[in-house]
């Protein structure tokens, strides 16, 4: 079950330190990542095989080297931030589900 609106996910500077943040309570998997100084929430759920993307690493391995895409450390599919459209990969042109956060003063909030 996705968390309700106005839960708090993480704070704004560790999300800014990280580049990441996960988020799993209750069944629900997701993850939070900052593209450009905005915060985009998925379902932790790769299209291709509905595993968690990050596999069994560690949250920023969730991101490329680079940190200009979203990788499934499965298959090695790869996702744009803004849109979780797989560019490449097992599942490409498939999307990513997108669950809806947002900043909220100094504070990463589901909506």
């Amino acid at each position: 079950m996705r968390p309700l609106p106005g839960t708090i996910i993480c704070t704004w500077a560790e999300l800014q330190v990280t580049g990441t943040v996960l988020y799993r309570q209750d069944g629900f998997e997701g993850f939070v990542i900052l593209d450009d100084y905005v915060p985009r929430g998925y379902v932790d759920a790769c299209p291709h095989n509905g595993m968690p993307l990050g596999g069994d690493q560690e949250e920023s391995d969730y991101q490329t080297r680079e940190q200009d895409v979203i990788l499934c450390r499965w298959h090695g599919a790869s996702f744009l931030k803004d849109s979780g459209l797989c560019i490449g990969g097992p599942c490409a042109g498939e999307h990513l589900a997108s669950w809806p956060v947002e900043r909220r003063g100094d504070e990463v909030v589901t909506v």
